[in-house]
């Protein structure tokens, strides 16, 4: 009998062929197969012929079309329900009824420690994933997993012996893929052992620091963290995040559409939040939980054709900190699932960072960029080229370079000193989002390395140096540099008490910047981690956006807010999604609005953003 590929979900409790499957499924129930195993039911996907974008964009003549086949089994077995995929209909299960960790622990306990061939692995700090594949088996270090920082999303490698006659080899993530040997009838008792797989903790002993960060299970808690995210969803929270739960090809020109609340289609080039937000529009207030478990991100092409789709509750990054007494909680939400971190690990990191964190040498940030209009939005350069001026002692280097021939540019920092014998390297980041400190921290260390490393790092930065700086701080500076003396500080611009120090920082950045700290000790590079305070006046993101006058014009019944004479937008051009109080003013009013322009050259404001009356 030949091998055949099978991919396999586990439905989650209360689950089945009756409540799994997207509305708009579009598969066909009404086919029969002889061999299927007993209770199970059979969806397949029969879709028309379609013609391929290129045969028109060539103008190829012929009868040339592409038609996809698929089908989907559920199949009862042990209270439980599986359904298993064949061809491309994975997308079409609702994802919130199937187990994200089905795969990835059967695999676990499964697969030998020491014969692994490719992992899947997240790094939430900064929401970037990574797969590594290797050209012999091997163990999970070889594999460049980091348990403190990372999480294991995927794994594949050869099974133990022990249930080899199960299959040879295994991937795991949401689903289980693996090649079986097997006829219909046994595929009950082959899931039965899946299950058994599934519940067992036997991959402790195998991957035992697999645990630092560990699914949280209990319902109730579960609930509590929901209603946490929903709340900060609804509130713009910024450190809320979306991000694409699996590794994607880019090279397919990807697009994102969301799906479950307006008919109308639009397609947006970049995925993030703001375009979520913009998407719902006015009924942001009304959503519930299980809006965003339905609501979908769909990854298309420039046709609008799906070729991935995710619930948006499955595509939010976010922490959460939970105090139970005296004891402290920090959860983590990624892949639709949230994660528990162990809490004497959690102590560690926060002492050890705690022990780097100073007070700030800096003065207060209050730089911000303001329009014509006195629409303020941040500026670190504004910042970083204020500081020499306030403080003779600094130079500023922020957007200069000090790569080497043919490299991609590296800042050597945003400010430089020379205090105690010693080069400071200041890196200052205006955000306490996870994914910018991220960037920020590896930046930090990549100077650090270059400069000790490359010969030619430490000429352009003593050129920089004698550019910008000038006597007796340059020779001080040339010094230190050519003595490879150096020190680390990064500085975060925030709103939030110096004095909270380590809890000023979302879980990963912690991870991450304990990671780099780690790094640039065994450079012999001294670190540290200073908060400056945020003085500026309070912003909303929109107010980064255009702002513009606009009239009220009601004809008849129907009501339009249109571009007024004299904009940077055409006279008469109509803005959706206006504040209530604008859309019920009376005709020939007029407002200045801040508005958003779209891909497709439409313009739209948000009911909760500031307005003001011009008449």
């Amino acid at each position: 009998m030949k091998t055949r590929p099978f991919s396999i979900y586990l439905l989650k409790d209360g689950y089945n062929a009756n409540n799994s499957l997207k509305q708009d499924h579009g598969l066909q129930s009404n086919f029969h197969a002889q061999s299927l195993p007993a209770e199970s039911s059979l969806f397949i996907s029969d879709k028309i012929e379609t013609i391929p974008w290129w045969v028109d964009y060539f103008n190829i003549s012929g009868n040339i079309t592409q038609k996809n086949k698929g089908a989907l089994i559920f199949l009862p077995v042990k209270g439980r329900v599986f359904a298993l995929c064949f061809g491309h209909v994975y997308h079409n299960l609702l994802d919130v009824s199937y187990e994200y960790d089905f795969g990835l622990r059967v695999t676990l306990n499964s697969l030998d420690p020491k014969e692994l061939k490719s992992a899947d692995i997240v790094d939430p700090g900064a929401a970037r994933r990574k797969r590594t594949q290797l050209p012999i088996t091997n163990d999970l270090t070889y594999l460049d997993f980091d348990s403190n920082s990372e999480i294991l999303k995927s794994l594949t490698g050869k099974v133990k012996e022990e249930h080899s006659k199960l299959f040879s080899n295994a991937t795991g993530s949401a689903s289980l893929k693996v090649g079986l040997k097997t006829a219909p009838e046994k595929l009950n008792e082959i899931c039965e052992k899946l299950i058994d797989l599934y519940i067992s903790d036997d991959y402790l002993e195998a991957f035992p620091n697999i645990q630092k960060i560990s699914p949280e299970k209990d319902p109730a808690r579960v609930k509590e963290l929901d209603n946490f995210l929903l709340e900060s969803f609804k509130r713009k929270d910024e450190n809320l995040e979306l991000a694409i739960p699996d590794i994607v090809d880019y090279r397919d020109n990807i697009y994102c559409t969301f799906k479950g609340i307006h008919k109308t289609l639009h397609i947006y080039s970049d995925i993030n939040i703001e375009n979520l937000y913009d998407y719902i529009g006015d009924k942001l207030d009304n959503i519930t939980l299980n809006d965003l478990k339905k609501l979908s991100m769909d990854l298309c092409n420039t046709e609008g054709l799906t070729t991935h789709s995710f619930s948006v509750y499955r595509c939010m990054i976010f922490d959460k900190t939970i105090n139970n007494g005296d004891q402290t909680n920090i959860y983590h939400m990624c892949d639709g699932d949230w994660y528990k971190v162990d809490a004497d690990y959690l102590q560690e990191l926060s002492d050890y960072i705690n022990g780097k964190c100073i007070p700030s040498p800096l003065p207060d940030y209050d730089h911000d960029i303001v329009s014509a209009n006195q629409t303020r939005s941040y500026s670190e350069a504004q910042y970083n080229s204020a500081i020499p001026v306030l403080l003779n002692k600094f130079i500023c280097l922020d957007q200069t370079d000090i790569s080497p021939d043919g490299y991609s540019q590296i800042e050597p920092c945003d400010l430089i000193t020379y205090e105690n014998n010693l080069c400071v390297f200041y890196h200052i980041k205006i955000s306490s989002r996870s994914s910018q400190l991220s960037h920020l921290f590896n930046q930090g260390s990549n100077s650090i390395e270059l400069l000790l490393s490359e010969p030619q790092c430490s000429v352009k930065l003593l050129h920089l140096v004698n550019q910008k700086g000038s006597a007796p701080l340059t020779q001080s500076l040339q010094k230190g540099i050519t003595q490879k003396a150096f020190k680390v500080i990064y500085g975060v611009i925030t709103r939030k008490p110096q004095a909270l120090a380590s809890d000023n920082l979302p879980l990963f950045s912690k991870i991450s910047l304990r990671r780099n700290f780690k790094f640039l000790e065994l450079m012999r590079t001294d670190c540290k981690l200073t908060f400056i305070n945020d003085v500026s006046p309070a912003k909303e993101s929109y107010s980064q956006l255009p702002e513009v006058h606009v009239i009220v014009n009601v004809n008849g019944k129907k009501v339009s807010v249109i571009v007024d004479d004299g904009q940077i937008f055409a006279a008469g051009t109509p803005i959706t999604n206006c504040p209530k109080e604008i859309r019920e003013a009376g005709h020939g009013e007029k407002f200045s609005v801040h508005v958003k322009k779209d891909d497709a050259g439409k313009l739209t404001s948000h009911h909760t953003w500031q307005f003001k009356k011009l008449n």
